[in-house]
């Protein structure tokens, strides 16, 4: 099955992905891929041609950022072009092992949920999330709340979830939630 790890930022959804990986599930991450994408010649072409932002054979991340993420149908042509490149490229790492492959999603939608098997939400409370995300990035708080805000709502994620993973304790607390997801999956 293709899983998918969701959640908003901060959630610990890394976590849950190094804790799977350290005990030997078959584990990706949708942002990596999409670097990988990132430097494909057709892909930045697509890109300088919808927005134009593409300067010496590279795409300006942060002027695309500007423009995808004040403008709801630019974000669309975005995914558009970019999701079906990366769920490609998670299908070719699906199909090349055996058992399960958790996927670590950022920035899940709605769209996506047909795409996968199962999805895994990562719920941890917004203080604490803010408070990571803080530490992690030295991100202000009204900065952090506003990524939040343009997030799918934590009611959203919780309600087309499978299985959900509370994130708001202690490291081990958190192992013992994903050895459970992993044994929940053996048994399914």
């Amino acid at each position: 099955m293709k899983i998918a790890v969701i959640g908003g930022i901060g959630s610990g959804k890394s976590r849950v992905i190094e804790c799977l990986d350290q005990l030997g599930e078959r584990t990706c991450d949708c942002d990596k891929i999409y670097k990988d994408i990132l430097k494909d010649r057709e892909y930045i072409r697509q890109v300088g041609e919808l927005f134009g932002v593409v300067t010496d054979g590279e795409i300006d991340k942060k002027a695309l950022a500007e423009i995808v993420f004040s403008d709801e149908a630019q974000l669309k042509k975005l995914n558009a072009l970019a999701h079906p490149l990366v769920f490609k490229r998670v299908d070719e790492i699906y199909k090349e092992g055996e058992g399960n492959l958790y996927v670590e999603v950022s920035a899940f939608d709605e769209s996506m949920a047909k795409y996968f098997d199962e999805i895994v939400y990562v719920k941890s409370e917004q203080c604490q999330r803010v408070e990571r995300i803080k530490i992690r990035n030295n991100f202000e708080e009204n900065y952090i709340l506003s990524i939040i805000a343009k997030q799918m709502s934590a009611e959203k994620m919780q309600g087309i979830a499978d299985f959900v993973i509370v994130n708001d304790s202690t490291l081990e607390e958190l192992y013992r939630q994903v050895e459970y997801l992993i044994a929940f999956h053996t048994f399914d």
